[in-house]
């Protein structure tokens, strides 16, 4: 029987957990606590993330866009970006 994978990933601070990695790209969930943050970086890869659950806040190109549960952000790689929890969240990333 499968573990529903959602919920083993709790919320402390960031948390992530790669689902898959391999040569066509990775899948990573990340867990975000209410007010915590994934700080400003850049992507070597395009990407996009996938809000799951809960509400985040998502800062590219000098705008922010309010996320929450099945908002869907697709993005280039080399764009300076930054998450924000509004609530404890849950978003999968696709790159």
């Amino acid at each position: 029987m499968q573990n529903n994978i959602l919920k083993e990933l709790t919320f402390d601070g960031v948390k992530t957990k790669v689902l898959v990695a391999n040569d066509t790209g990775k899948q990573i969930l990340i867990s975000i606590e209410a007010g915590s943050d994934l700080k400003e970086h850049i992507s070597a890869t395009d990407a996009s993330i996938l809000v799951l659950e809960g509400n985040v806040v998502f800062k590219i190109n000098q705008k922010e866009y309010s996320m929450i549960a099945l908002d869907m952000f697709a993005f280039k790689k080399n764009i300076k970006h930054a998450i924000v929890a509004s609530t404890n969240s849950k978003i999968l990333l696709i790159r």
